[in-house]
């Protein structure tokens, strides 16, 4: 009975660990692992649109961009929703946001790449090339 309670615990832990992804660290470590990186026509399919965002500290938040420029930032540390500016950045290949911040206006422009199940996305900021949030699109 013990072998048979233990080999099932190992075949749930193998499961659990199997499913379970840590984002590498940066652009570089993320490239090495071979995930794909997402082009502009990939990015395209998304934004517009509406995202779930869990920030590598663990907040979470939706960014609702629209087709005028404009992005929405709801949820999260801020108590009220801002809205803010999006673009693309061809020669970076990534997507940009800008929002109203205590030290001013402040952009940042992400590199996406696609997780290994292809549902979920890393964002990583184009500045320092370090991950800073995972995302999945609303549909």
């Amino acid at each position: 009975m013990l072998t048979i309670r233990s080999t099932l615990l190992a075949i749930l832990f193998m499961a659990v660990a199997t499913n379970t992804f840590a984002a590498p660290p940066n652009i570089k470590a993320a490239e090495a692992k071979g995930l794909h990186r997402m082009n502009l026509e990939e990015l395209k399919k998304f934004i517009p649109g509406v995202i779930k965002v869990k920030g590598h500290k663990g907040g979470k938040f939706t960014l609702t961009f629209k087709a005028d420029g404009s992005v929405d930032r709801t949820g999260g540390v801020a108590l009220d929703a801002q809205t803010g500016k999006w673009h693309f950045d061809e020669k970076n290949n990534a997507y940009c946001t800008a929002f109203e911040e205590v030290r001013g206006y402040e952009e940042v422009c992400f590199a996406a790449f696609r997780t290994p199940n292809g549902k979920k996305f890393l964002d990583y900021d184009i500045e320092d090339s370090f991950y800073t949030r995972l995302w999945r699109s609303v549909k």
